[in-house]
């Protein structure tokens, strides 16, 4: 136990009694032991003198906030891309563990999802809009790691505009990152197949959240609300949702939450059967679903957070420059964008930076896949390359739930 867990109490008279041993460590003012716990006080006079110089160790009983996981802090300039992809790889090393024959105590993987969670939370908060990039950048990892990495992204963003209370968002954020879980040894087969599904994979499909939420509880989870959100993450408010077509209030707020982030990134990502599709098309779909299979609240709270065109979004301006959007303004439809190709084809040496509010830079359009070009997303937002570590971070807290 640390010095910092215990306050040193003066000793009294009623607190010691000849021939007893005595029920802490006594020490003086300078922190010298007197005393050991448990020897036996041998004379009145061995008590007047401790009573009169003596103080005793009192265990302070932790505040419960303090021992509540904090959003990291950031105290140095880092790399969101690089540590979007470390936290990947993290996550990768949590499915392992869940799946391993001799996994480790529940306490340890619960401690593992947190610590990525708390980063996300950090990241979100040092560049919300290179983590929105990543969100639609991001290539280098299997659909079953950067899914999930996807949602608990989009879902710290609307959490953090609705000031969830940490404890909440800490439940949310790991079942976001932990939902699919029953899917993986599925996931790349799924991803690859270029036929539509059969009988058997849909009804793989219609139950993994349960069996996430059952292998979850069989890794030693208890934190109730994590494997709940686990089983609601897929249900819909018109009860088309699986597996237990839940309705209405039934479905938490924050599984409400879960399914729109898991619906959008699924949309925008690339699958060996089907193109992305565009992300406008994406929002517009969401947007026509509101009220029936989405909360109409949460829908637009989601859909204004993104933007019209998100951070990560390849579009061409009017001037016939490629360009990837890369921040948000007070104007969705006008962000901030570095350009990359010139109007004759050739590319820039470097990226740039663009102001669609005017004529010139406006957006024309947004870009189909086949426009694309690979670039290294943190030389689009000007960010050294080399990760900085995030060694010595300090916590901060969040504001109250609504």
């Amino acid at each position: 136990m640390f010095l910092r867990d215990f306050e040193l109490t003066r000793i009294t008279p009623e607190h010691l009694q000849v021939n007893q041993p005595v029920p802490w460590s006594i020490y003086d003012e300078f922190g010298k032991l007197l005393m050991a716990k448990g020897s036996t006080l041998r004379s009145d006079r061995q008590k007047e003198i401790l009573t009169r110089v003596g103080l005793f160790a009192q265990e302070i009983e932790p505040d419960p906030e303090s021992l509540i996981p904090k959003p990291i802090k950031f105290r140095r300039k880092v790399n969101p891309f690089a540590e979007f992809d470390e936290l990947c790889l993290k996550l990768e090393e949590v499915f392992k563990l869940i799946e391993a024959e001799k996994r480790p105590a529940g306490s340890v993987i619960k401690k593992r999802v947190y610590d990525i969670a708390t980063h996300i939370q950090g990241l979100v908060e040092y560049d919300s809009d290179a983590l929105l990039g990543a969100v639609h950048l991001a290539e280098q990892f299997p659909y079953h790691v950067h899914h999930p990495m996807q949602i608990a992204v989009l879902t710290e963003l609307i959490l953090d505009r609705l000031q969830v209370e940490q404890t909440v968002r800490l439940s949310v954020l790991a079942a976001a990152l932990t939902g699919n879980i029953a899917m993986n040894p599925y996931q790349q087969r799924l991803h690859q197949q270029k036929t539509p599904l059969n009988d058997q994979q849909r009804e793989v499909i219609n139950r993994h959240p349960l069996q996430s939420a059952q292998k979850l509880e069989e890794a030693g989870i208890d934190d109730l609300l994590w494997i709940e959100l686990v089983a609601q993450h897929h249900e819909k408010l018109d009860g088309t949702g699986y597996p237990r077509k839940l309705k209405g209030d039934a479905i938490r707020r924050e599984a409400r939450i879960l399914a729109l982030a898991d619906v959008y990134t699924a949309m925008v990502t690339h699958r060996p059967y089907r193109n992305p599709i565009k992300h406008k098309d994406s929002l517009r779909d969401i947007f026509t679903q509101r009220g029936s299979k989405f909360d109409s609240k949460l829908t637009l709270l989601f859909l204004n957070e993104l933007g019209v065109y998100p951070p990560g979004v390849y579009v061409r301006l009017n001037n016939g420059e490629l360009a990837v959007v890369i921040g948000r303004t007070p104007d969705p439809r006008s962000p901030l964008v570095a350009s990359i190709k010139k109007t004759d084809g050739d590319l820039f040496l470097s990226p740039r930076r663009r102001n669609t509010a005017t004529e010139q830079f406006a957006i024309r359009s947004a870009c189909n896949v086949n426009e694309r070009i690979k670039i290294n997303p943190a030389t689009l937002w000007g960010i050294s390359a080399i990760r900085v570590n995030s060694f010595g971070v300090d916590l901060s807290g969040v504001a109250d739930l609504i």
